[in-house]
């Protein structure tokens, strides 16, 4: 009676160890699926091949394990799933404290025990598979001496090692992580001696017990992880608005001085300042749209990236974007700016844009060698964006394979010759997509610069030139260039 009872206890302790398993992996799963933090798979994949391995325990205590080619299925099975689901906790730990960016150093060791430990483990299996077992040493008697005599001591001082590394982070859940770890080594070593030396009847139950602990431990540091990713997320979000509202404010501000500047001027100082004076202001409100409209465009491809939850590439658009952000405050009232400023803000614009694109885009600036100093050409600011911005946003974006924009500048006669050619789908295909669409935005980039263009040539005798030509045919668009000659006005410029 007493057997049976004793038998009972084991079957049921099992089946709630394996439920307990089971429904942590698959809310690790989960939230991998929600957040798409590594560690939260792997954790997961760790639970999996546990369950397996407590699993065929299970059976050969229910009943007699299957034999294949002569040997027990828990002897193919047992030490290998072993193996992978230590590996795989080891790997858990790597992504979960992001030592790769925290410690290098620590994560290039990991990775190397990992893959290490990985071969050899899978050498030594096939071998004893194959070659090392005998009548009188069966594979399980190796697979033992192998982990008595090789794995513990290699896994654990290493461990040990990397555990004393979380010790001194500075990660919140580092704590539960450690005594979670500490009682699932202590236990496994535990059930390990007592199943080498049979001193116990069941000795699984010690290393079983060690996990139910190092779960709840682990559960509670899971969750820190996932509640600080939620509010570095929502810190994100709200950089985010407030970046949105400052930049509003902005915009309002430019347009509020030029606005009190007609509202100032008297009628005898309108008609003195008449030709220049108006000029100069058109330019300036022209100027004023064209940096509302880039803000607007970059803030969404910034929005695209935190919507994916990819915080590093996040970080990286709010970087490049204060660089921008500082280039147009920095000549939003100025006239002119030099041409070589004007080729570092269009591939900073690039750079950025590209990254949304997971830097599809393959961009190529070139200069006329006869341009001895872009430092000393002037021309209207952010003249080229608009146009660039059609190549990406109307040519590339629909675009399957490869993707590319390049742009030329040299010097013809009196004028500065510059052409923006994509390989896109074509000034066509992208109109007949537009008019599909059920919400149209009509884009005045186009039409301010070309505003801006004509007030930058009136006080010069050569005009200003703009075409678009789509290359290829309709049927066959092989993108589209847009060739843009301005004259050329040569004066230092301090930009």
């Amino acid at each position: 009676m007493s057997e049976n009872y004793a038998y009972l206890s084991r079957v049921l302790f099992f089946g709630w160890t394996l439920g307990a398993i089971f429904l942590l992996s698959t809310i690790t799963f989960l939230i991998f699926l929600k957040v798409r933090e590594k560690s939260f798979l792997y954790y997961s994949l760790y639970a999996i091949f546990l369950n397996i391995y407590i699993a065929f325990q299970a059976m050969t205590l229910i009943h007699e394990s299957r034999i294949i080619y002569g040997v027990p299925l828990t002897s193919l099975i047992n030490w290998p799933v072993q193996f992978v689901y230590y590996l795989l906790y080891t790997q858990f730990i790597r992504t979960f404290f992001n030592f790769k960016k925290h410690n290098p150093k620590l994560d290039k060791l990991i990775v190397q025990f990992i893959w290490g430990m990985g071969i050899i483990c899978l050498g030594f299996t096939l071998l004893n598979f194959f070659v090392l077992h005998t009548p009188t040493r069966s594979i399980s008697y190796n697979f033992e001496k192998f982990i008595l005599f090789f794995y513990i001591p290699f896994f654990v001082p290493f461990a040990a090692y990397v555990l004393y590394k979380i010790l001194k982070s500075n990660d919140p859940a580092k704590h539960f992580i450690i005594i979670g770890s500490t009682v699932y080594v202590l236990s496994a070593l535990t059930s390990m001696y007592f199943s080498v030396t049979k001193k116990i009847d069941f000795p699984l139950i010690f290393f079983m017990i060690g996990v139910l602990i190092e779960f709840i431990f682990f559960a509670v540091g899971l969750g820190i992880k996932v509640y600080l990713i939620f509010e570095q997320r929502n810190e994100y979000q709200e950089k985010l608005i407030d970046q949105l509202e400052t930049n509003k404010k902005l915009v309002e501000y430019n347009n509020q001085i030029l606005t009190d500047r007609i509202e100032n001027f008297t009628k005898k100082e309108i008609e003195l300042e008449f030709k220049n004076s108006i000029n100069k202001l058109k330019s300036k409100v022209f100027r004023s749209q064209v940096n509302s409209h880039f803000i607007f465009n970059i803030l969404n491809s910034i929005k695209a990236s935190i919507i994916s939850n990819n915080k590093e590439k996040s970080i990286d658009h709010l970087n490049k974007f204060s660089k921008l952000i500082r280039n147009i405050l920095n000549h939003s009232l100025e006239e002119y700016v030099s041409l070589e400023k004007e080729i570092e803000i269009t591939k900073l614009y690039v750079l950025l844009e590209n990254l949304r694109f997971e830097n599809q885009i393959h961009f190529t600036l070139k200069i006329d060698p006869n341009i001895t100093s872009t430092s000393s050409i002037k021309i209207p600011p952010f003249i080229l964006q608009p146009f660039v911005e059609n190549s990406i946003w109307h040519g590339l974006a629909n675009k399957k394979g490869k993707k590319s924009i390049k742009i030329n500048i040299s010097q013809y006669q009196k004028k500065l010759k510059i052409t923006i050619q994509d390989n896109g789908i074509g000034m066509l295909k992208a109109l007949e997509i537009q008019k599909k669409k059920s919400i149209t935005h009509k884009s005045l980039g186009i039409d301010i610069t070309k505003e801006r263009l004509i007030l930058f040539a009136q006080d010069s005798i050569q005009d200003y030139n703009l075409v678009f030509e789509n290359l290829g045919t309709e049927n066959n668009s092989k993108g589209t260039k847009v060739l843009i000659e301005i004259p050329l006005k040569n004066t230092i410029v301090v930009s």
